[in-house]
């Protein structure tokens, strides 16, 4: 829908001023009260035998109007509305140029515009840039069509104005609005008496249903038809009769809030980003009271390996490797002092406050049996390391899946060192690896960054078709890998593409986004973004040489730069379509003296735009890794002293909004800092967040809501113990009918207790030695 009413004014809209949004109760041929008026004389007046009054005799979603109409810039939509128009664009100046005059022509006099928008809108500024640079034409004005023209407020960026957008539609204002909106298209306003009291009565040809083409016999009123319904415009299904539900506001107390709303990121006139719906501007790691952390170190005596990687299994796990390849397994609860927050939205004060749980954390480290410690196929060899700094020091390469592989997570990792890859299932309940299988010759050199992403993330929690895993080599090439989720896991042994691109150049870091279908690798001169559909390249990113405040007072004009992208797996795709790099700008002084080294973050889209950059404390180092929020409105930064929150953003781009931090004062200058960053129990709603540290220690921290997930999960186990106990009774009376005949009596007993919380599939098939088809 559209969202906003303001495209004119210089300022940007302040989304806390309803004055600035559209009325979402009312449809677009509604809006002007003088136009309205027209459409309902229509519809009173209308008198035909054959075909139903209406009010609009255009529509909200057509598919040249609407969608070819706003996309005519892009790919394959050029394309389709040439082929409309017989070969060659419409005239200019029925061509979309112009976001304010397309506004006026909606809300006007005009009874043929009731345009509606399409997703792009709201997540993809490319509509907006001729980047093709099509010939557009020239309208009666003398103007020259490019690049839409965008309203003052956003600056010549199409990127802030669709910022602006999304911010408006994820508004506390748009949230209370929409489901109106919902009504009128997909709900109990869309058709019937309802829809007549709401203005939203169309055409009878555009709703679902309405004419059976295939009774039709003449031939040609049946294509003319067939024609009238594809062009016109259609209604979507009628989904819901019932008045659609109102999504429960911030400060309800039965609302578990994402993260990004927690760091309140979507606020855009937020000088100071904190705690959503609180006037104390909480963080929620740095005004964090202590109990809301747990600090697991190290056994003695040490020193340890840093740990390098972590990955949270619902709902008391948590697998971490570390940097000499040893698997260490963890296990974790929440122990509530009161009752949890009752579901009462009057309590605005306990609804307001981020930090109303009470309890604290109970964990353990789970150490293995020493006859066989759990670890990667292929670690580095220590005299490898012995003569670098802490910054060249080499650690293993891995990457942990974040879906669940029958009942197991599946670990990529370097497999010797020479460019084989190694696939290992490793069971964090029993904290065994059950299985590894390792691809030779994966690359000639080798294995230098992974990254695994799920495909078919659902609501946040892990994937429903498997993930995506990317490797980048030494030898300057990257392969994408695929691995599908099922009862019988089928690992490949070739990738599904191979990626070049950097000239033999060390690959430093790679990406893998499903949702985005893109797929990026780093060297230290070119960032190249590939499609995931034929591994062609879409843009070529360098760094950046910008002028940084802490730069200035270097001295003279002759001083030279020189920029690279750091040698470090930190690296990130948003949802929106930003890309997070770490790039080294080097001064140097006319005599090729080092003056300074500044560690920075830069932010581009796909395309390869620059948006800003943000640099780094001089005691955090280079980065080590960068994970981005489900949404894709901020990035963590996994460095020395902790981990940094900051916005994406084309208006505040890079802005701080907090920092976890895990370092004394003491501490940082020594190196000591963050590697990896999970959420649990959903990457999209999370309570429970865990960080590996560079003493081999873990960290856990507990957000808004985990005494109610902890209390559900409880309940959850509860249930599942006293079905198993139950079902364990008749397995006794079984095993005495079996004995002990190939053992298999004490098996069946040990399924009466396992039944609970396990596949029945799967242990019917362990008891009997042979899988069962269900």
């Amino acid at each position: 829908p559209w969202v906003l009413s303001n495209y004119t004014s210089e300022d940007t809209p302040d989304l806390n001023d309803e004055s600035n949004f559209r009325d979402l109760t009312k449809p677009m041929g509604a809006l002007n009260p003088q136009r309205l008026k027209e459409f309902i004389e229509r519809f009173e007046s209308f008198d035909d035998a054959m075909i139903p009054p209406f009010m609009y005799g255009s529509h909200y979603s057509t598919s040249a109007g609407v969608v070819l109409h706003f996309l005519v810039r892009m790919h394959p939509f050029a394309s389709l509305h040439r082929q409309l128009q017989g070969g060659h664009f419409d005239v200019a100046d029925r061509l979309f140029s112009s976001v304010s005059r397309t506004w006026d022509m909606c809300t006007g006099q005009s009874a043929a515009e009731v345009k509606e928008l399409t997703p792009e809108w709201y997540c993809n500024p490319s509509f907006l840039k001729n980047t093709n640079q099509f010939k557009l034409g020239t309208s009666q004005d003398g103007e020259s069509l490019g690049d839409v023209i965008l309203p003052p407020w956003a600056k010549g960026s199409p990127e802030k104005f669709v910022e602006v957008m999304r911010c408006a539609l994820e508004s506390d204002i748009c949230t209370k609005m929409l489901p109106n909106w919902i009504d009128l298209i997909f709900g109990r306003k869309q058709q019937g008496p309802a829809s007549v009291e709401a203005h939203n009565v169309f055409f009878y040809l555009t709703y679902y249903g309405s004419c059976d083409v295939a009774s039709i016999e003449d031939d040609d009123l049946r294509v003319a038809t067939e024609l009238q319904i594809a062009h016109f415009g259609q209604c979507p299904m009628q989904l819901f009769w019932r008045p659609h539900v109102s999504k429960l506001p911030k400060s309800s107390t039965r609302r578990r809030l994402s993260l990004s709303e927690l760091l309140n990121l979507y606020d855009i006139q937020s000088n100071s980003f904190g705690g959503a719906g609180n006037s104390d501007s909480q963080l929620i790691f740095g005004s964090a009271p202590l109990e809301y952390w747990l600090h697991l170190s190290a056994p003695p005596p040490g020193p340890h390996a840093s740990i390098i990687a972590v990955r949270l299994v619902v709902p008391d796990r948590c697998l971490a490797v570390d940097a000499q390849g040893i698997f260490h397994f963890f296990r974790f609860g929440w122990k509530s002092h009161l009752e949890p927050v009752k579901n009462n939205d009057d309590n605005q004060d306990e609804a307001g406050d981020l930090f109303s749980d009470k309890g604290v954390f109970v964990a353990q480290r789970e150490l293995p049996h020493f006859r066989s410690i759990p670890r990667l196929h292929f670690a580095i060899p220590k005299q490898l390391n012995k003569e670098r700094t802490n910054e060249e020091k080499l650690s293993v390469v891995v990457a942990i899946s974040k879906c669940i592989f029958n009942r197991s997570l599946l670990v990529v990792s370097d497999g010797d060192g020479k460019g084989s890859l190694c696939f290992q299932f490793v069971d964090p309940s029993k904290g065994i690896v059950e299985g590894q299988v390792l691809v030779p010759s994966a690359h000639s050199s080798r294995i230098s960054a992974l990254h695994m992403d799920p495909i078919g993330a659902a609501a946040g929690v892990g994937g429903a078709g498997g993930e995506l895993a990317i490797a980048g080599s030494e030898d300057g090439t990257a392969t994408v890998w695929r691995f599908i989720s099922n009862a019988v896991c089928t690992l490949p042994l070739r990738p599904r593409l191979r990626l070049k691109g950097h000239r033999g150049m060390k690959i430093n870091a790679v990406a893998v986004s499903s949702a985005l279908h893109i797929c990026l690798t780093v060297s230290a001169l070119r960032c190249c973004v590939f499609s995931l559909s034929n591994g062609a390249v879409l843009s070529s990113i360098s760094p950046q040489d910008n002028d940084f405040p802490g730069a200035r007072g270097l001295g003279s004009n002759e001083i030279r730069t020189e920029s690279h992208f750091a040698d470090t797996n930190a690296v990130s795709i948003c949802a929106t379509g930003f890309i997070t790099l770490v790039c080294i700008t080097k001064y140097y002084s006319p005599e090729n003296e080092l003056l300074r080294r500044i560690v920075t973050l830069q932010l581009f889209t796909f395309e390869g735009v620059h948006i800003g950059s943000k640099a780094l404390e001089s005691w955090r180092g280079i980065p080590h890794k960068i994970v981005p929020t489900y949404d894709g409105r901020g990035v963590m930064v996994c460095s020395g002293g902790g981990i940094s929150i900051h916005l994406i953003s084309a208006i505040k781009p890079l802005h701080f909004v907090d920092e976890w931090k895990v370092a004394d004062d003491d501490e940082i200058h020594s190196g000591f800092g963050a590697y990896d960053i999970d959420f649990g129990p959903s990457l999209s709603r999370p309570v429970v967040a865990v960080t590996g540290l560079s003493s081999g220690s873990l960290r856990i921290h507990a957000f808004k809501g985990v005494s109610e997930w902890s209390e559900e999960v409880n309940k959850r186990s509860t249930m599942s113990e006293a079905v198993g106990n139950a079902l364990a009774k008749p397995a006794e009376k079984v095993k005495g009918l079996l004995g002990v005949v190939k053992g298999k009596g004490s098996k069946v007993v040990g399924l009466g207790k396992e039944i609970g919380r396990e596949a029945v599939s799967g242990f019917l098939g362990d008891v009997f030695g042979k899988k069962i088809e269900m």
